[in-house]
């Protein structure tokens, strides 16, 4: 198999690394990988925040609720980053001149909060694949994007920013192995010129491995499948704290209440 496509198939998240720092050369490279990602217009929407403060890890690792955050030799969190954009617009005088011109000066809206994300993404996944092949192993951690206040304050995040992802790296410890997850079938995910919506019967066939590996759990819960699916993704705690977060960060996208002041100390 070819080594790149490899890498791909043998990945899996790990959350213990050795102990021991990442070195300067790889940290470089990692980083030099996210920058020669793909990227919308060449924009670049995006931004990475170094977390390096021991103690700002361990507050990550407290709000994000995953404790291998405060040990992790390396943490990166991606945004989602139209504030450069707004601030070199501002810097070169850019709403005068729409002003003269009588047309529009636009803060960025949803359209551009949602391709800065994918920006971001990209980056952020095409660091996890350099990181397989320095030998480095990674977690993503969704749970940045909630908690809002708190990472906003820790982080210094300005209006036009989203955290969109938080990953975790370092080198993988000896004797550690790595067993990829089982992933749906390609015919549940692949489309053909239009999208297609399951059967039942499909559905039933697709989920049958996780449901034998949680038979226990629902025997004791006396649940099924898709009401325990249901319960924990949609109606669960994280889920919820999530969604309150993304929400409030969205309406302070499309219409930031921050004051000159506050918008200088964020």
């Amino acid at each position: 198999m070819n080594e790149t496509l490899r890498l791909i198939d043998e990945r899996t998240s790990i959350r213990s690394f050795a102990e021991r720092p990442v070195t300067d050369e790889d940290v470089a490279a990692l980083l030099r990988s996210a920058v020669r990602a793909p990227t919308a217009g060449n924009m670049m929407l995006y931004a990475m925040v170094h977390v390096e403060d021991a103690s700002k890890k361990r507050r990550l690792a407290e709000t994000c609720g995953h404790p291998f955050i405060a040990s992790a030799p390396l943490v990166l969190v991606f945004l989602a980053d139209m504030q450069r954009w707004v601030d070199y617009f501002e810097a070169f005088e850019v709403p005068g001149h729409c002003k003269r011109e009588g047309i529009p000066f636009r803060t960025p809206d949803v359209g551009k909060f949602a391709m800065a994300c994918c920006d971001a993404l990209i980056a952020a996944q095409t660091t996890v694949l350099a990181a397989e092949a320095l030998g480095m192993g990674s977690c993503y951690v969704g749970d940045i994007m909630a908690h809002r206040e708190a990472h906003r304050a820790l982080l210094r995040l300005p209006p036009w920013t989203f955290p969109v992802a938080l990953l975790c790296y370092g080198y993988v410890p000896d004797g550690v192995e790595r067993r990829p997850r089982e992933r749906f079938a390609l015919k549940n995910v692949l489309h053909r010129n239009v999208y297609r919506r399951l059967e039942r019967a499909e559905y039933e066939e697709m989920m049958a491995p996780i449901r034998d590996r949680f038979a226990e759990v629902l025997d004791r819960k006396r649940l099924t499948l898709p009401q325990l699916t249901y319960r924990s993704f949609m109606l669960g705690d994280v889920a919820m704290n999530t969604s309150r977060s993304v929400r409030a960060y969205l309406e302070a996208w499309m219409e930031p209440t921050f004051s000159p002041d506050e918008r200088e100390e964020s």
